[in-house]
């Protein structure tokens, strides 16, 4: 299908380029699963969207009547929230809506410590709930599973009400009066990828309607929802995508006072997007839980006098310096650990632990860890109740079902098919580690590369202008299964580049086939300056972004990945096809030669190839452990090491080394494999003692190699 649409957009471009551009748009739509006219004007009008009722929640009318008659009353109303980004705005959407309301009521909230309470309702929160005497506790982003906690409140004479967004224990039914989780099978509600704070909107939503109440404006807390179902990573689409792109619309002016003042000194630019909340408001919220100082974050999100939320802004910004420095640190320590482990603890997934580990950094370090391997990362702190492990996957891999294969050996888990949390016992960790080894080594995550990317689309160079750049901005806001689609660009020429931001990323110039230049970025790209120079032609997998900077927007490709264009020698432009051909019948190497017209001097190896590859291996396994295209290598040692080499030669001393004992070695896919040291082995056998070496050196293919 998608090289049947690369040919409609080649074939589109020789005759006209905005009929290109039409059916690229409409392929994008589609992939969409958008097929009619309808829902594609539906889906490009986010801001004309229609709310679900939220009366559609079987539960809502009840809980609203349940509420207003506490207002009536002036009873005393705790909101139980929970401490990160979601819980904390959603928190912050009903405990501002009940004072609006200004009833009379005495309205507070109660947030958990994420070091001393951990998730949810716990004995101890309880205990202070129960202390506080509330006429009613109104849950949000948590207790859909705290049974035994609700009920206690319960025989307290404390009225419940739950409003969650997790995955509930089917096997119970939850003893508060009302529920509302669009996550029950018979919740009624027909859009079941809320976040907590998508819930309390709703909920908000409908009391305003119940009370029909005019004079309240929901705006801040739409921009509230917005960033928590951002932060909370649920899916863009349906109601979703209408929230964020409303809330977008009205950040600036109609958010909270907090909300704008963190806007004002962050964020100058003229476009709001999704990574504002994602990459700077999300961060700084997580962080107060994270370091267990939770008021500054609740204070920016509740309070209304500037001088308040400036110091709470300001003490939040010390709170996640703090973060970032702890973070690094913990991250370090986890590299150096990781890199001391056997290749066969760490290709399909990584378990680490350490007593000393903050264990409100691990989910952020855990996540780092799953950019820069590509598996499943869970990482372990100490804490009160054993070891607390943060997980966090990667691609389709199910990290809970992971989980739950080890369960007999945990404390408590939760969590869903993206990240989870778990508590394991320090006497059982070795077995539960062990147990999820070997289920991800039964389950391997498929690892993808250039050609496998959802968007395969292979732009044509005339088709790639700032008017394409602008219509794809009718995409947004970008999330969660709504993805801001790749293209792939063939034979692009490097121009210039230079690295930028202390060495990390790579700025380029790109000069296309109709000698246009375009600008482009690499993020984390240090190796980039390896593999490419000026005049290098490149294929590269890109984002196409429409920007603003200094109140002026242009067109910038934000590369994401890159490979060696096709040449005329097959070595290089299909090496995997050699690569099976010569596994076909690797006794018989003249076969190949002969099957492909090729000069036997390109596959024999001498004794100073052998050396720069074992020298760059040395120099640079960090980066090879996180996996590496072998064309790529090839021409990154042939340059650095100024030797000759290519991908076949490349490969046959992998294995050399790999059979010696020097490097542990895994293929990825069909392109890309993993390497490490080995630095268990003492004993290593010679070079010529290797299976790979005396099958060459039979066909004389090794040249001047010394033991």
């Amino acid at each position: 299908m998608t090289q049947s649409f690369n040919r409609q957009l080649k074939e589109a471009a020789e005759v006209s380029i905005s009929e290109a551009e039409e059916i690229c748009f409409s392929g994008l739509l589609e992939a969409r699963g958008l097929y009619d006219a309808a829902a594609q004007a539906e889906y490009l009008d986010p801001l004309s969207g229609d709310f679900f009722d939220p009366f559609l929640f079987k539960d809502m009318l009840l809980t609203c009547e349940i509420i207003a008659e506490s207002l009536l009353n002036q009873e005393k109303i705790i909101v139980y929230g929970d401490y990160d980004c979601d819980g904390l705005t959603a928190t912050a959407i009903v405990v501002r809506l009940l004072r609006k309301l200004n009833t009379g009521a005495d309205i507070k909230y109660l947030i958990p410590d994420r070091l001393e309470d951990g998730y949810g309702l716990s004995n101890k929160t309880v205990n202070s709930l129960i202390t506080e005497k509330p006429d009613l506790v109104i849950t949000v982003d948590c207790g859909i599973n705290d049974h035994q906690e609700i009920e206690r409140l319960m025989q307290a004479g404390i009225k419940v009400i739950v409003t969650d967004h997790h995955q509930p224990d089917n096997a119970q039914v939850n003893p508060a009066l009302t529920v509302l989780n669009p996550q029950l099978a018979d919740s009624g509600y027909p859009f079941t990828g809320l976040s907590g704070a998508g819930v309390a909107f709703k909920l908000a939503q409908a009391l305003v309607l119940y009370l029909e109440n005019d004079e309240i404006d929901l705006s801040p807390a739409l921009c509230l929802a917005a960033v928590g179902t951002v932060a909370d990573s649920m899916p863009l689409e349906s109601e979703n995508r209408i929230l964020v792109a409303l809330a977008l619309s009205v950040f600036r002016e109609k958010a909270s006072l907090g909300l704008r003042l963190i806007t004002e000194k962050i964020n100058n630019s003229a476009k709001l997007d999704v990574s504002f909340f994602s990459f700077s408001i999300g961060p700084r919220l997580n962080a107060a839980g994270r370091m267990g100082n939770l008021t500054p974050a609740i204070t920016l999100l509740l309070s209304d006098k500037t001088e308040e939320v400036e110091n709470a802004l300001a003490e939040l910004e010390e709170l996640n310096e703090q973060r970032k420095e702890l973070e690094q640190d913990i991250f370090s320590e986890a590299i150096t650990q990781i890199e001391q482990m056997p290749l066969a603890e760490k290709q399909n997934i990584i378990i680490i632990a350490d007593k000393e580990w903050h264990p409100g950094i691990i989910g952020i370090v855990s996540s780092r860890l799953v950019e820069r391997y590509t598996v499943p990362v869970i990482t372990f702190a100490g804490s009160e109740k054993g070891l607390q492990g943060s997980a966090r996957s990667v691609g389709d891999f199910d990290i809970l079902a992971a989980i739950d294969s080890a369960s007999e050996y945990t404390v408590t888990y939760g969590g869903h098919l993206q990240a989870a949390g778990v508590t394991v016992k320090p006497e059982n960790y070795s077995m539960f580690r062990q147990c999820l080894l070997d289920y991800a080594s039964a389950n391997p995550i498929k690892k993808s590369d250039i050609e496998e990317f959802q968007y395969q689309y292979i732009l044509p160079h005339c088709i790639l202008t700032e008017h394409l750049a602008k219509t794809l901005v009718m995409l947004e806001p970008y999330g969660q299964k709504n993805d801001r689609p790749s293209f792939v660009l063939e034979n692009l020429k490097i121009e210039q580049w230079r690295t930028v931001g202390q060495g990390k990323h790579v700025s380029l110039t790109l000069r296309l086939e109709d000698d246009r230049l375009v600008s482009a970025i690499a993020f984390n790209a240090q190796e980039f300056s390896r593999l490419f120079r000026q005049n290098d032609l490149v294929n590269l997998l890109v984002y196409i972004n429409w920007q603003e900077w200094n109140n002026r927007f242009s067109m910038q490709l934000q590369i994401l990945d890159w490979v060696v264009p096709a040449s005329g020698n097959l070595i290089w432009q299909d090496c995997a096809r050699v690569e099976n051909t010569f596994q076909l019948d690797n006794q018989q190497i003249d076969n190949l030669l002969n099957m492909y017209g090729l000069d036997k001097k390109q596959f024999e190896i001498s004794n100073e190839q052998i050396i720069a590859v074992t020298r760059y291996i040395q120099q640079y396994v960090a980066d090879l452990e996180g996996g590496f295209n072998i064309t790529l290598l090839a021409r990154a040692i042939a340059r650095e090491m100024k030797i000759f080499i290519n991908p076949f030669i490349l490969t046959r001393i992998l294995s050399m080394l790999e059979e010696i004992e020097f490097i542990e070695s895994d293929q990825i896919d069909k392109s890309n494999r993993r390497v490490i040291i080995n630095n268990d082995s003492n004993q290593r056998k010679s070079i010529q003692d290797t299976e790979t070496w005396q099958n060459l050196n039979a066909q004389e293919l090794m040249l001047n190699v010394k033991r």
